[in-house]
């Protein structure tokens, strides 16, 4: 069967004939993994990697159960969320390290004499927080692990971070909304010499607004998914959303998705051709660093961005079915990452506040990932009733 998948570009030549085949022995551990993957170490030549099956976010929680389920278990490991619901998680492992070892051979903005306010909260089932931990131990550096600051008094807390020597802050979307256009906003801070984004999200916080609110400060930014984890790097002299691959990430471009392959040998289990949320598209860098880059766009449906986050309407539209009181439904976003869930209630329910905030309840609760995307913001996600949705389509773009 000829697996190979039309219109893929690849951001660097595929991996050598030995590390594939490696790959793909390890794949066979898995049973679910193994019935994919199996027929091409018996082929007698070597694949590539073009031709080898795409894998799936279904694929990827399939394996990741099944290594849990070794004789052997899957290793020192950390589990995570990339969405999904609770009878149907859509679960990842990476390595106990996250990679910060690996990621620090290329882009290293910290010093052992920097103080790292870690400003991402300790989620459900959410990696950030803990990446950035990981990464300011492994390059000497001291991290402040506040996590989420309280609402308001922004000027207090920021007097604090000066006073307890803090030089650089790593934060999620919405906290640099917070900080770019609460009481902090137009106030110099010169003691913030490297702000650092992304990780497993995808900070889209523009270049020119924190230049403009934070003329001392370096930005760089990873970018990455709960899946795949750290996946390409950007440095302050990059352009506006490219990113580097980083060495043990495989990227290409399969109409317009990004695809992730994983070379690292403690991935567990194996990350191959993995279709991710992302869309995208090879670019060039002029920063000055060899190789190729990738330019990442929004997500593809039927996800949703929200803070940094890829959200499966589908997901939302099945939870909220599922509460019984909701025939049919759709998700709409505006520019402002406000996320709409729109719902056709059943008959004789009645259409009140009562039950959009208990179907907005069930959703949240079902769901592993929306509830910390909206925990900062609240109103970033209702649920209105409608008369007759707009089209077929599960997802629509537009001002809610």
């Amino acid at each position: 069967m000829d697996h190979h998948t039309p219109g893929v570009t690849a951001v660097r030549d595929p991996a050598d004939t030995d590390t594939l085949a490696s790959l793909l022995r390890r794949a066979t551990r898995l049973p679910h993994l193994a019935s994919r993957y199996a027929p091409f170490l018996r082929e007698g030549s070597a694949p590539a990697l073009a031709d080898l099956p795409v894998m799936t976010r279904e694929d990827l929680a399939r394996a990741t159960e099944e290594a849990l389920s070794l004789p052997d278990g899957a290793g020192p490991a950390l589990l995570w969320a990339d969405g999904g619901t609770l009878a149907d998680p859509a679960l990842t492992l990476l390595p106990a390290d996250m990679f910060a070892p690996d990621v620090r051979t290329v882009w290293n903005p910290l010093r052992p004499s920097d103080v790292l306010a870690n400003l991402h909260p300790p989620g459900r089932l959410s990696q950030d927080h803990y990446f950035y931990n990981r990464l300011a131990a492994e390059s000497g550096a001291t991290a402040l692990a506040l996590g989420r600051l309280p609402d308001g008094g922004h000027e207090d807390w920021l007097d604090l971070l000066a006073r307890l020597g803090v030089t650089a802050v790593a934060a999620p979307p919405e906290a640099m909304e917070r900080l770019l256009g609460g009481t902090a906003a137009g106030r110099p801070v010169p003691w913030l010499r490297t702000l650092l984004l992304g990780g497993a999200t995808h900070d889209t916080t523009p270049d020119w607004l924190i230049a403009e609110r934070f003329p001392y400060t370096e930005t760089w930014r990873l970018y990455g998914t709960p899946s795949t984890g750290a996946t390409g790097h950007r440095g302050p002299q990059c352009l506006l959303d490219v990113y580097h691959p980083l060495p043990h990430q495989h990227v290409e471009f399969a109409d317009g998705r990004l695809l992730v392959t994983s070379l690292h040998p403690d991935r567990n289990p194996p990350l191959i051709r993995y279709r991710t949320a992302d869309r995208g598209e090879p670019a060039t860098c002029t920063c000055g660093l060899p190789g190729p880059a990738l330019r990442v766009f929004g997500s593809a449906e039927p996800y949703v961005r929200l803070h940094g986050r890829a959200v499966s309407a589908l997901e939302l539209v099945c939870l909220a079915v599922a509460t019984g009181e909701v025939t049919a439904a759709q998700v709409a976003v505006d520019r402002g990452q406000r996320l709409q869930l729109r719902v056709r209630l059943a008959p004789g329910v009645p259409d009140d506040h009562h039950t959009h905030a208990w179907i907005r309840f069930r959703v949240l609760e079902g769901h592993l990932t929306l509830a910390a995307c909206v925990d900062e913001r609240p109103d970033a996600f209702e649920v209105v009733a409608v008369e007759e949705l707009d089209g077929a389509a599960v997802l629509v773009t537009e001002d809610p």
